[in-house]
């Protein structure tokens, strides 16, 4: 009984660090990114709940894209007629997480933040400023987010996630990074650009990367 119990406790704290992950990363993923500058040009120049409605939306389609990306990944491990003990789903999310972890601090260093703005730019400017209404509103800054995130850092670093932990956990963690991140950039992103360190975000955001590569060959590793 004891051993169930404990069992299940495992298995629990296992799920739900896959909500916590999925939220971590993509929160420090998303702040100062391109799709995070899109938001807040946007909603400095139209209706704030359309440009909320569209970005979400798109990030939130990427997000089912990405964990199902992931979880086909995981399955033809499984399927595939040279399956061995050996995981190799988990260590492929392994390799990327940390990839992703050290790239993401050694542009720490670099003018990215700035890119990112001035690409956004670009971006919202190619849309342009005039809509029929709220709906087309929406549809446009669907399809400009959902073509810019498309293979995207947070895009790459969900499918190894999703790949590794419980899907259902990373979703929702995933879903609840990007709601709090384009809500911020809607609402607040003028006063966010001038108050955090895009620096410390990539700095934070590349060790939970590692963190979360390490924390994932250990599960792998004591499966």
């Amino acid at each position: 009984r004891a051993a169930a119990d404990l069992a299940a406790a495992a298995a629990s704290d296992a799920d739900q660090s896959g909500f916590v992950q999925g939220l971590l990363l993509i929160l420090f993923s998303e702040i100062g990114d391109k799709t995070f500058f899109i938001a807040v040009l946007l909603a400095l120049q139209q209706e704030k709940k359309a440009v909320f409605a569209g970005t979400f939306g798109a990030l939130a389609a990427m997000t089912l894209i990405s964990v199902g990306l992931g979880q086909v990944l995981h399955l033809a491990e499984e399927a595939s007629p040279f399956n061995t003990d050996v995981p190799w789903d988990d260590y492929l999310a392994v390799a990327l997480l940390l990839f992703f972890g050290v790239q993401t601090i050694r542009s720490a260093e670099d003018a990215k933040a700035e890119e990112e703005e001035e690409d956004a730019k670009e971006a919202v400017a190619e849309m342009g400023s005039s809509f029929a209404d709220s709906s087309a509103l929406i549809l446009s800054t669907f399809a400009l987010v959902f073509a810019a995130e498309w293979g995207d850092k947070s895009f790459f670093a969900t499918i190894a996630l999703s790949a590794a932990a419980d899907p259902v956990q990373v979703v929702g963690g995933a879903l609840a990074g990007h709601f709090v991140a384009t809500a911020g950039a809607v609402a607040l992103g003028d006063v966010i650009g001038d108050y955090i360190s895009e620096r410390l975000v990539a700095y934070v955001g590349g060790s939970l990367f590692i963190l979360f590569a390490v924390s994932t060959l250990v599960d792998t590793v004591s499966k």
